[in-house]
């Protein structure tokens, strides 16, 4: 797509931006160039003025600075600070790049953090809504769009302490309630006031929240796999609908690479065939979105078959019988009900329908020849190493695809040794295992009140439950508890740390909701749809404006298994923004709470506890030592209570190079299979399930699921893998599914990670705005039928709501599927179309099986925009509100 042309000899805010991006865009792709090869234009004129922030001859100060972006990444940023002004970036240039220890390169988004600190749309002042009134909320119908007025920190926390206090002694602590998973020291004083009901959201990981352990997989699925220096060892490696090249750059794909050239054929499954299967050359199996647990029952199936012929040449019988319960009839756990297994069940001996390649190509759309081709590549000789992400469990009913996923990798045997693994790439877990090489101390801060509320609404359910009075309330995850139907009456909503109107489903709704309410308040940085709905919104401090923070390790906590990143603060609090913690500690003082009981510690005790406590495994004797050596002189600088003690490297030095890696040797201590000791002795190391092995077969599945009261169409779920049709799936694109017609909303849309994004973090950046376009991506083949070309704007609508979109016309996209990248801020005119592409405009809160989010199983349709062509994102003004004195 081409810029609008400009005159030569002008420059403007926007051109400034224009080239500031696109030079951003050009450093994605090519790399910091060393400054050594820059050309010299000309000589500066003696006498000239200079800035001193720009002058060489001012000496500034390297600052390790925090990346902790929610991508996985956990990348190394540096900034070069001069009086409190940041006027260089680069990234790690500590080692050279080897197998050994690789270098943690930012990416854009990264290397875009200077805006998110320093830029122009930070939220600045407190500010209450022109036309909020005490306890009612006035004009609620003005949420999002009303004015704003300016107020001092005191009169803010009076109006969200009086707010709080009125709705819970008018309606109880459970007319409160948290949102989307909201945390934070805020949430931890309204516990201690009595709580609110708390939300829940299957989130990234879908159905894999549950069945994970009910399988016998660890937690959400995470973890157990190799490492991934182990990736070199394999004969195939799958990446099943993972995309680091877009959302989690960094560590992962040097590995990836390096198992490229040392010859690693990668296999790619997806709708999409998208930049990171192109970049390693990946063979493409398309699976349509939502329908991969049919494509692996064929999987299974041609496993099966392939079988027959030589028992034992594809499936590891063995391995199954000493590890597994329930693939056929020969192996079926003491707590079945049901006289049925797995095997027969593929075979069609119950439903008289075969799960051949043949009957899962009409519904996936997976070429009958690509699924043998999958299948034979699972065979046991075989060195296979499959890698998932959670995009196939982020939809309705895929309540068996993690089963699947897990049971034909069983079938070959593909566990715990070199090469054979099967496992997740996700997040900053890729090949980040759960044997952990640091483990990061504890701040020494008293553990936040506990929520007295046991309810929790679901996901799906939150905005409903503000809008009918009813809910099913549920267990937090991994639980599955039966239907527990309760009636709620919501007044108050807490937004802090988190992004539920955009992130979750159903956002129009969320809009409905929080316009009924009596009072909302938000924390900030800038004008999140968030603040921009609330009635109170409070300015928090970024991550470069903290005391420190402390990342590394290993899985589940934004680790990097063989790094330890140690981020200090770039510079002091800017305008009148404070911390979480700060604003939860005068909060608790208005409340007649004890804030310094419940936050006794200093910033800076809490981050030297951390530090302190940070233990690492030693590369002799694998076990774990004090990481930081710390001196009484380190103690008394920092102004805080400690003790003495020897460690691996000394406090200042590594605060000085805010980096440790480990470097890495082949069949060094800390090396790992997944699931090694179990595979071992899986006597002495039992999964956690009834059988103690995986579960094929899990009645406990079967029994949750049916209790849950989420499935509404008599379907009855089996103990093992069955095939389900989809709510909102493949076959709703349809009237007459039977005899291909089509139906109102003929085409999927699914929801991929951008580069330009981590979520919805980053999305007013101008850097990232310009370089990333945020199109919605349409097959060639669908957009010529429209007579769609690449950068025409485009209308998507489907019945919940309408958005304006350029295209980008691609030929490695399934037809009739698009692609609407996920988390930009929701932006909807007068006329009630959204100019930003907010993709959960358009998911359904419909859900099934154990209640998962749907994100993408949705259907839309679109068409060539007859109206103005959509302005580019970056000619688009900053979001800030203005605000009267």
């Amino acid at each position: 797509m081409s810029n609008q042309t400009r005159g030569k000899g002008s420059i403007t805010r926007r051109s400034f931006v224009g080239a500031s991006a696109a030079a951003m865009a050009t450093l994605a792709l090519t790399g910091c160039q060393p400054e050594t090869r820059l050309k010299k234009t000309e000589e500066e004129p003696k006498g000239a003025a200079r800035d001193k922030e720009l002058d060489p001859n001012v000496e500034g100060k390297w600052v390790t600075a925090c990346c902790n972006n929610n991508c996985g990444g956990m990348c190394l940023n540096k900034v070069y600070v001069v009086d409190g002004v940041v006027v260089r970036q680069k990234t790690d240039d500590t080692t050279e790049d080897s197998m050994a220890a690789p270098q943690l390169r930012a990416c854009p988004r990264g290397r875009s953090k200077k805006q998110h600190t320093f830029g122009v749309d930070r939220l600045k002042y407190p500010m209450k809504r022109k036309n909020w009134e005490p306890h009612t909320g006035g004009k609620k119908e003005l949420r999002g769009v009303d004015e704003w007025v300016r107020i001092s920190w005191d009169e803010a926390l009076d109006i969200v302490a009086d707010e709080l206090k009125n709705t819970i002694d008018t309606h109880g602590n459970r007319a409160i309630l948290y949102p989307g998973q909201v945390k934070g020291n805020i949430t931890g004083v309204i516990n201690a006031l009595g709580g609110a009901v708390g939300s829940i959201t299957s989130g990234s990981m879908g159905t894999a929240v549950y069945h994970s352990t009910v399988m016998g997989q660890p937690l959400m699925g995470i973890g157990e796999q190799n490492d991934r220096t182990d990736w070199v060892n394999a004969d195939y490696l799958v990446l099943y609908g993972c995309n680091q090249a877009w959302a989690s750059p960094g560590t992962y794909m040097y590995y990836f690479n390096e198992a490229k050239k040392a010859g690693v054929q990668f296999v790619f499954v997806g709708p999409e065939y998208n930049v990171t299967a192109a970049h390693f050359n990946a063979k493409w199996i398309q699976v349509r979105p939502g329908t991969d647990t049919a494509f692996l029952l064929a999987v299974a199936y041609q496993m099966f078959k392939s079988d027959e012929a030589q028992k034992g040449s594809v499936i590891d019988w063995d391995f199954l019988a000493k590890y597994t319960v329930g693939i056929d009839g020969n192996s079926m756990p003491a707590d079945a009900k049901v006289n049925e297994n797995f095997h027969d069940y593929v075979m069609g001996t119950y439903d008289g329908q075969p799960k051949t390649p043949e009957w899962a190509s009409a519904i996936s759309g997976t070429p009958p020849e690509d699924i043998v081709f999958y299948a034979d590549m699972l065979k046991r000789d075989n060195a296979v190493t499959t890698l998932r992400s959670y995009a196939a469990f982020r939809t309705n009913d895929s309540d068996d695809a993690n089963y699947l996923y897990m049971a034909v990798g069983l079938m070959g045997g593909h566990l715990g040794k070199p090469g054979h693994a099967i496992g997740e790439a996700y997040h900053n877990c890729a090949g980040s295992c759960m044997d952990t090489i640091f483990n990061l101390g504890a701040s020494g801060a008293p553990a936040a009140p506990k929520n007295p509320i046991t309810d929790i609404v679901n996901d799906p359910e939150q905005w409903s439950a503000i809008l009918t009075g009813t809910f099913n309330s549920r267990g937090p995850w991994p639980t599955c508890p039966p239907e527990n139907r309760k009636d709620i009456d919501t007044r108050l909503i807490v937004f802090t740390e988190a992004s539920p109107m955009n992130t979750l489903l159903d956002t129009g709704s969320a809009i409905e909701a929080v316009r009924k309410v009596d009072f909302v308040f938000s924390t900030a940085r800038s004008y999140t749809t968030q603040a921009q709905y609330s009635d109170v919104v409070l300015p928090v401090i970024t991550e470069w404006e903290k005391v420190g923070d402390l990342r590394g390790g290993s899985v589940m906590t934004l680790k990097n298994r063989e790094a330890l990143i140690a981020a200090t603060q770039v510079c002091e609090p800017l305008f009148e923004a404070k911390s979480d913690k700060q604003i939860a500690k005068e909060l608790a003082a208005k409340v007649g709470l004890n804030a310094d009981e419940l936050f006794p510690l200093s910033d800076e005790q809490e981050f030297f506890n951390m530090l302190a406590g940070t233990t690492m495994k030693s590369p002799d004797t694998g076990e774990f030592v004090p990481f930081l050596t710390i001196t009484d002189d380190d103690i008394s600088s920092w102004g805080v209570e400690g003790k003495p003690q020897e460690g691996v490297i000394s406090l200042s030095e590594f605060l000085d190079k805010g980096i440790y890696k480990v470097e890495r040797k082949p069949g060094d201590v800390y090396t790992y299979y997944g699931y090694q000791d179990f595979i071992k002795d899986p006597t002495a190391n039992p999964r956690e399930t009834p059988s103690g092995k995986f579960e094929i077969y899990s009645q406990t599945k079967a029994d949750s699921l049916n209790a849950a009261g989420y499935t509404k169409d008599g379907f009855v779920w089996k103990p093992y893998p069955t095939y389900k049709v989809p709510v909102n799936g493949y076959e709703a694109s349809f009237a007459d599914f039977a005899n291909g017609v089509k139906g109102d909303y003929p085409y999927q849309v699914f929801n991929p990670h951008y580069l330009r994004r981590s979520h919805t973090q980053f999305d007013n950046l101008p850097y990232l705005r310009q370089a990333f376009a945020n199109p919605v991506f349409i097959s060639s083949v669908d957009a010529a039928e429209k007579g769609i070309v690449d950068g025409d704007t485009v209308r998507i609508w489907n019945g919940k709501a309408q958005s304006l979109r350029p295209a980008s016309v691609t030929e490695r996209l399934m037809p009739g599927v698009i692609a609407l990248p996920h988390g930009p801020w929701v932006d909807v005119d007068k006329d009630g179309v959204d100019r930003a592409g907010a993709e959960n405009l358009f998911t359904s809160p419909a859900t099934s099986g154990f209640g998962v989010a749907g994100y993408n199983t949705n259907l839309v349709n679109f068409e060539k925009y007859q109206g103005d062509a959509l302005e580019e994102d970056y000619l688009v003004p900053q979001r800030i509100p203005s605000i009267q004195e």
